[in-house]
């Protein structure tokens, strides 16, 4: 009797510690009888191995999203060639794609197609599948308990595969064990410089590409962070230059909705690898269903289609090209600057306890505090619903039941009432909580680094410039925004008028990170990218267009908001009513786009806004 099982190497995954505490014993594979079994190497994966199922939730923990059966057909018909052609699946999961590659090599008339496919996933679970799929006993010699980034090839595996088909583990970095992540972000992989704060994909593309043949192809199934995270960077760079042709393909349809995931899914297709770097761009297009998909494929594959290689985010294929030309040109303009000309944008202060330290007025009741024991700060951005954050508007989030108090400890020493609330901080989680040991003193979290501004961190309906009335602070979920000592009141105002254009809330969709939820997030630094016309304005229309958008916007009316700032600032732009409402209606579908369950959006408006003069 053998164990049929290639067991879990202890102490390199990921995901072990998970593994670990969810399977438990009763997950382990019984031994079989070798002289029972038909023989396929040495190892094998049995037909009578019980089956096993993984929840939802279990997939969740450790990234796996298993690729919709239509999709793994269309990227396997695409991706492999002939009969030779040898196939890697590093994360096998669901094994959608081992299935789809078995097609595709029978479809070629392979005698044996199982023995041209290779793969490699860690959950136990993900074993129970293979034999079903393959409708046989399997070698485990080509299929590896084992976490691919840990994986080297030889032994039972060619020293290089034709052609990669993968949907890697979605696991961010900050869900990296820490241990894990430095030993990750130490190592060299196939694409230079993948590390820092490199979500897990990026990792297993790296890898994977050191596995991949000269003239070989690779299509991925990755998320919308594979075209506009930094940490991507390097990983987009060397796709463009060491393949013949690459192209990312955007699928507006919510692909893994009923998986719990509703990110943007981007198709990866890269043809004709080589180790040599070239010259080379990835051609962005997109595709609203798996329909258009497999065609849109097909006509690239044959030159009929080509994407967009003038290196445009994927926000901006919402626009035509007329409407992306009339963009261009209002950056043009000499009056467009950014954000960062006139501005520093950081976060906002990290408590590590924000419950413990931001309080609302029946929490300070409990804490044995009184206002006088706090200072004010912005805690959440609905608070500031207009072009200013004011005493009223601090007080009337209080009277909602808002956090809106921040303590102050800094003297403590002489308030006994602080002393005491400090005291009822739980010891344990004092030691445990890493900001606090970033402090020197645990207890004060604010810098005293009061901004000028504010700006939303996440926002589903573009950002809005809060001028700070109040000299108050605000938590990380509010970026501060410090002016430059040159920009001037006027400038403040204008500034803030500026971004709530159609112009400017189109740039911020172009610069911003799209998040699954449809929220759009800016950094620190993507918010000092957003582009904003300052034409030179007289004082006192400044200051009417300012008071007359503050007032819409506190009156809820954001429509009203955005058609006084375009007719301020865009008036004497030479933008026709018909070509400015075309840019609004494009960024309404930009908007629309990066919010879940929408297949399709039509542009049409019923009620156009004209542009005054």
């Amino acid at each position: 009797m053998r164990r049929s099982w290639i067991q879990t190497i202890s102490g390199v995954s990921y995901v072990s510690n998970i593994l670990d505490r969810q399977l438990g014993a009763s997950y382990r594979p019984t031994a079989l009888d070798r002289g029972s079994e038909r023989r396929w190497g040495n190892r094998l994966a049995s037909l009578a191995m019980p089956q096993v199922s993984r929840g939802l939730a279990d997939r969740r923990k450790i990234g796996a999203f298993y690729t919709p059966v239509e999709l793994s057909q269309i990227l396997a018909d695409w991706a492999i060639r002939s009969v030779g052609d040898t196939v890697l699946e590093p994360s096998f999961g669901g094994c959608g794609f081992l299935e789809a590659a078995f097609n595709r090599l029978e479809m070629l008339g392979s005698s044996d197609p199982v023995a041209s496919i290779f793969g490699c996933d860690i959950d136990p679970v993900a074993f129970e599948h293979l034999s079903t799929v393959f409708s046989r006993p399997v070698d485990l010699d080509q299929f590896r308990q084992i976490d691919f980034l840990d994986c080297v090839a030889g032994a039972s595996w060619p020293d290089c595969f034709t052609t990669v088909l993968a949907n890697p583990p979605y696991i961010p970095h900050q869900r990296i064990d820490q241990q894990r992540r430095k030993e990750l972000s130490a190592r060299s992989w196939g694409i230079p410089d993948v590390g820092g704060r490199a979500s897990l994909w990026a990792y297993f593309l790296a890898h994977s590409v050191s596995l991949l043949e000269e003239g070989g192809r690779m299509a991925w199934v990755l998320p919308g962070a594979a075209l506009q995270a930094d940490y991507a960077a390097s990983c987009r760079d060397y796709l463009g230059r060491h393949f013949d042709r690459c192209a990312a393909i955007v699928v507006r349809e919510r692909l893994f909705l009923e998986e719990g995931a509703d990110e943007e899914t981007v198709i990866l297709l890269a043809d004709g690898h080589r180790r040599r770097a070239g010259v080379g761009v990835i051609e962005l297009g997109e595709a609203q269903t798996l329909a258009e998909l497999r065609a849109r494929i097909a006509d690239w594959s044959v030159g009929r289609w080509k994407g967009n290689t003038t290196g445009v985010c994927p926000a901006a294929l919402s626009l035509t090209s007329g409407e992306l030309a009339r963009f261009e040109a209002l950056a043009g303009d000499a009056s467009c600057r950014t954000v960062g000309d006139f501005a520093k944008v950081q976060i906002g202060i990290v408590t590590g306890a924000n419950p413990f330290f931001v309080l609302h007025r029946s929490s300070l009741d409990q804490a044995g505090l009184v206002e006088a024991d706090c200072s004010p700060i912005l805690s959440k951005y609905r608070q500031a619903p207009g072009l200013t954050f004011t005493v009223s508007d601090h007080a009337t989030a209080l009277e909602k039941g808002e956090r809106g108090w921040l303590i102050d400890t800094l003297e403590v020493g002489s308030n006994a009432r602080m002393a005491r609330y400090l005291a009822t901080f739980d010891a344990q989680r004092l030691t445990s909580i890493g900001t606090f040991r970033k402090r020197s003193i645990w207890h004060r979290p604010c810098d005293n680094k009061f901004p000028d501004a504010f700006l939303p961190v996440m926002h589903h309906d573009g950002p809005r410039l809060v001028l700070n009335m109040i000299g108050c602070n605000s938590t990380n979920t509010v970026h501060r925004v410090y002016f430059h000592s040159k920009a001037n009141a006027s400038d403040h105002k204008l500034l803030a008028i500026s971004l709530l254009t159609t112009f400017s809330q189109i740039s911020a969709e172009m610069v911003g990170r799209r998040y699954g939820s449809g929220v759009l997030k800016h950094e620190p630094r993507d918010a000092e990218r957003i582009q904003v016309l300052m034409p030179k304005l007289a004082h006192d229309a400044i200051e009417r267009g300012f008071d007359d958008i503050d007032r819409y916007l506190r009156d809820g009316d954001a429509a009203g908001a955005s058609a006084a700032a375009d007719a301020l600032v865009l008036g004497r732009s030479g933008l026709s009513a018909e070509q400015l409402n075309d840019l609004r209606l494009a960024l309404v579908t930009m908007r629309e786009r990066r919010r879940p369950d929408r297949k399709r959006v039509e542009r049409s408006n019923p009620n156009p806004l004209p542009i005054p003069r």
